[in-house]
């Protein structure tokens, strides 16, 4: 019990910063970061938007057990061990163009290619990994 209390102090040391980097990724995932500055050039107007993302992850662990012994002892010592750690990522992409003019408003989505090439050549690979397996079944 000592030693998770132990653990707790060490991380609760750096929840402060911890804290801090985590109020900032928020920060990134407000909706006025989805929407960009309005361009205008004559009678339309243009209001880019994106897509932003905040993904976090974060774990702790405490552990205790027997010490090794050294080679010429046997030891009944304690050790303990703790560790932490946490990752996280915040990104944004744009995902369609808001055009304003004297006809009205078009939404014009922004397609990334990329993307949809990625998907087709995995679908393909998996259905073609599963076409090779069921051919190897029917043939036994």
């Amino acid at each position: 019990m000592e030693t998770i209390k132990e653990g707790f102090a060490a991380f609760s040391g750096n929840s402060e910063k911890v804290m801090t980097i985590l109020d900032e990724m928020v920060k990134a995932a407000t909706p006025s970061r989805a929407f960009g500055e309005p361009v205008t050039a004559g009678d339309f107007t243009v209001i880019p938007a994106a897509e932003v993302t905040v993904s976090l992850g974060a774990g702790f662990g405490v552990g205790s057990g027997p010490a090794q012994p050294s080679n010429h002892e046997q030891s009944g010592e304690q050790c303990s061990g703790s560790g932490g750690g946490g990752g996280g990522m915040s990104g944004a992409r744009p995902v369609a163009s808001i055009e304003i003019g004297p006809h009205g408003v078009a939404v014009k989505p922004i397609v990334d290619f990329t993307k949809l090439g990625l998907a087709l050549v995995t679908a393909l690979g998996s259905m073609l990994l599963l076409l090779g397996r069921m051919a190897r079944m029917n043939r036994k």
